[in-house]
């Protein structure tokens, strides 16, 4: 458990943190705009950073010792060597589509500012490359340690983020019009 939870402060520093301040400094704006509305947005924002500490959380404790995989779930041997290599392709996934957005990357949606709509690169075969980069991370995390939790947090992230991309959907449309529905209907929302 403690190259998962090794693996878990390396994504989270490439894929939140590194993008961040890369925008940030490109835009001049704080691209992490998740509200502390009641609204989806809000419930969604809420929930997801529960999610993301309490996974690291329970990796950390896992990587101490503390506890053990909770609810063993039985998959072949060879489950683990697929998430491993589910879970380093993720990285990559991601990262190529945050430097394909360029400063049109946010953590959640901006309505302040009006962002390019990206259309190339990864963007071409799916309409949330990064969400489906997280769903990646998420299911190769189960099936490196196929457990209760595990598969709680992939359901739960899979959940909040079919959410989320809803309300950017809508948000995208309302920014760009026909240019949008012209590539949603180009292009699906996973792949």
């Amino acid at each position: 458990m403690s190259s998962l939870f090794a693996f878990f402060l390396v994504f989270f520093a490439i894929a939140l943190v590194l993008p961040t301040v890369r925008v940030w400094r490109q835009t001049g704006r704080n691209p992490v705009v998740l509200p502390q509305s009641d609204d989806v947005a809000g419930f969604v924002g809420k929930y997801f950073k529960l999610l993301i500490i309490f996974l690291g959380v329970y990796l950390l404790l896992g990587a101490l010792n503390v506890v053990r995989p909770i609810g063993q779930i039985s998959l072949p041997e060879y489950a683990s060597i697929v998430g491993w290599c589910v879970l380093t392709a993720s990285i990559f996934w991601v990262v190529i589509a945050q430097f394909q957005m360029g400063g049109s990357w946010r953590v959640g949606i901006d309505t302040e500012m009006k962002t390019a709509l990206v259309v190339h690169g990864l963007f071409q075969f799916s309409r949330n490359p990064i969400f489906l980069g997280m769903i990646m991370q998420l299911g190769g995390l189960f099936l490196a340690q196929p457990d209760a939790i595990t598969f709680t947090i992939l359901v739960a992230g899979y959940i909040l983020i079919s959410i989320q991309i809803r309300g950017e959907e809508q948000h995208l449309m309302d920014m760009h019009g026909i240019t949008y529905r012209e590539y949603c209907g180009k292009v699906r929302r996973w792949i």
